[in-house]
């Protein structure tokens, strides 16, 4: 009897220091790392709350584990890792981001921990998704369509965010065609996925309908022209006295937007390809942007020729691209002009 004790306490032991020592080897394996990327802050129920900047958000994160949940949490931040922001009342408040980041099923998937997140914290805003009807409008890239596409249904329900509700129910939700391979007189019938409008700036995910897709029967009138533009200037726009505050700039080569493909129906592009007419990128900084040094936002508007549209930069959807920023308080020169009424100084010696 003593003898199986024995026994069964030493494997005991042996498990127990196994456990230690594969502990202490796995904590060995850990290292630190500083990664950088962007956050993307989405609700818990987005059926019924928006969170704002929907926009991604850059961050430098310290997290500590081993290489390959590093690598893996690197490549998650390089798309954008999504963080879910929990529930509340409807306004403006802080998240700490270091629990939001620790809180992410890609960073729970893996050994890693978070050691310290630049910026720490982000004021957001929550607020209520509200139902408003839509009306439902073709578009299609690079392809002119006829008038009088049917659409079914040709109205269809939107969930928003409240603040664009009064505007999202004046504008058309927009049905997604790809006609590009569709020949000129010829009439076909889609499904087509919906999306909001540009005029509305609002992120993927940020407007649902009901339903998700629609049928279309088209017929395409007339080819589009496309050129692509290695580069687009951006420039930044604001009101002069929220603006005069700051020294507003670019990091290192991020002045510009690059493959930026622009189409127009017949000789439209023309005037773009050669040189006639200057394509700009704008980005609007409002007095809220500016006190928060954001990091980066997107373009909000195009000067663009009449006719001409973009179709994507560096291969992604307009909508979608953030331009990076550089915002620092503006310092004052020190006035080294003398008070008004101070002695001259003394006049050198030997003069």
């Amino acid at each position: 009897m003593q003898d199986w004790k024995g026994t069964i306490s030493t494997i005991v032991v042996a498990a127990v220091a196994t456990l230690l020592i594969w502990t202490w080897a796995a904590d060995r394996t850990r290292e630190v790392r500083t990664l950088t990327g962007t956050l993307l802050l989405r609700p818990t129920e987005p059926n019924r709350q928006f969170v704002d900047p929907a926009q991604p958000q850059a961050v430098t994160v310290n997290l500590k584990g081993n290489p390959a949940s590093l690598a893996r949490l690197q490549a998650a931040l390089e798309q954008g890792l999504v963080v879910t922001v929990p529930g509340g009342e409807s306004g403006q408040r802080q998240v700490m981001l270091d629990a939001l980041i620790e809180s992410s099923p890609d960073v729970l998937s893996t050994d890693a921990s978070v050691v310290s997140v630049r910026p720490s914290r982000l004021e957001i805003r929550t607020g209520a998704m509200v139902p408003v009807r839509m009306s439902v409008v073709p578009r299609s890239a690079l392809v002119s369509l006829l008038d009088g596409a049917q659409i079914e249904p040709a109205e269809v329900q939107a969930l928003v965010p409240e603040p664009v509700a009064e505007a999202a129910s004046r504008e058309s939700a927009e049905a997604v065609i790809d006609a590009r391979n569709v020949p000129e007189g010829s009439t076909q019938e889609t499904d087509a996925a919906l999306r909001a409008p540009d005029a509305l700036k609002l992120q993927p995910g940020q407007a649902i309908f009901t339903p998700e897709r629609v049928k279309v029967r088209f017929t395409v009138a007339g080819r589009s022209r496309s050129t692509t533009l290695p580069t687009v200037r951006v420039e930044i726009a604001g009101a002069p006295e929220d603006l005069e505050g700051f020294n507003v700039g670019f990091p290192e080569k991020a002045d510009v937007l690059r493959d930026v493909v622009l189409s127009a129906p017949g000789g439209a592009i023309e005037v773009v390809q050669d040189g006639s007419v200057r394509v700009v990128a704008i980005v609007h900084l409002t007095q809220e942007d500016l006190a928060r040094r954001v990091a980066q936002k997107a373009v909000s508007a195009w000067v663009l020729p009449p006719g001409v549209s973009v179709e994507s930069v560096a291969g992604k959807a307009p909508g979608s691209v953030m331009v990076p920023l550089s915002i620092s308080p503006r310092v004052a020169p020190e006035d080294s002009k003398a008070p008004e009424g101070a002695a001259p100084p003394p006049a050198p010696v030997g003069g």
